[in-house]
């Protein structure tokens, strides 16, 4: 499991989005993961309860920068 930045779990407690939500999104991902900013990954996958939850993580995949719901 990767680690987070001090931002992505602000923005956890911010969008009340747990960890097992993000265990889930990384396990049951939507497609391929595309390279955003500065060669960061975007990745979509579905967190519990089948919402879909947007994370944006290192290239090597080891730290979630930030997370969001993509519907809010």
């Amino acid at each position: 499991m990767p680690d987070y930045t001090e931002h992505a779990r602000d923005q956890m407690a911010l969008r009340k989005i747990t960890d097992s939500d993000v265990e889930s999104a990384l396990r049951r991902r939507s497609g391929q993961p595309t390279v955003g900013n500065n060669g960061k990954l975007v990745v979509f996958g579905y967190a519990v309860g089948g919402r879909i939850l947007k994370l944006v993580l290192t290239p090597d995949q080891k730290i979630i920068v930030t997370l969001a719901w993509p519907d809010e």
